[in-house]
C-alpha cells in the first residue's frame, strides 16, 4: 500500500517538477529534495549538516540529513534547477501536491514564475478586477482561464 501512495504523490507533483527541471537527474534530485524537506517540515527529519563540494568543476551543494527516529545520516544535492529565491514556495507547492489539498491555491510568487510571462502578461484577464478569474488559476496550478488578449 506505501507504494501505491508513493505512486500517487509523485504522479501529482509530476507536473511541477516537469516545469521546473528538464533532465531526468535534475528531477530526481529535485523530487528527493522535495521530499526530504519535507520530512524536516513534519519533523520525520533533521538537517544536521551543509557543505560545499565540486563535481566536474562546478560547486555543489551537499545536504545532511538525520531521521529522527533511528539517527541514520542521508546526503544529497540541492537541485541546481531550484533557483534559490523559488526554493520555499516550491517547497509549499510539493506540499500541497503531495497532501493532496485542492482547496489551497499554488502562491502567488511561484505561479508567477512559472507563468506570468507565458500566459498571464498576454491574458485578457488580465488586472485586479479580475481577481476571482486569477485565483481560480492558482486553485488550479495552471491558466486554466488564459485567453490571449485582443491587443496582442
Amino acid at each position: 500500500m506505501a507504494y501505491k501512495a508513493t505512486q500517487e504523490v509523485v504522479q501529482r507533483v509530476r507536473p511541477l517538477l516537469d516545469r521546473l527541471a528538464t533532465r531526468t537527474i535534475d528531477k530526481a534530485r529535485l523530487l528527493q529534495y522535495l521530499s526530504a524537506m519535507a520530512g524536516v517540515d513534519w519533523g520525520i527529519l533533521r538537517l544536521t549538516g551543509c557543505a560545499i563540494a565540486e563535481d566536474d568543476g562546478q560547486e555543489i551543494e551537499i545536504l545532511t540529513l538525520e531521521d529522527v527516529m533511528t539517527s541514520e545520516r542521508h546526503h544529497l544535492h540541492y537541485p541546481t534547477c531550484l533557483p534559490r529565491d523559488l526554493d520555499q514556495p516550491v517547497r509549499e507547492e510539493y506540499k500541497r501536491l503531495a497532501l493532496n489539498r485542492r482547496l489551497a491555491p499554488m502562491n502567488q510568487p511561484l505561479f508567477d514564475y512559472l507563468f506570468g510571462a507565458t500566459h498571464c502578461a498576454t491574458c485578457r484577464y488580465a488586472g485586479a478586477q479580475h481577481a476571482q478569474i486569477h485565483l481560480e488559476c492558482r486553485y488550479a496550478g495552471r491558466p486554466i482561464n488564459y485567453e490571449p488578449s485582443d491587443a496582442i
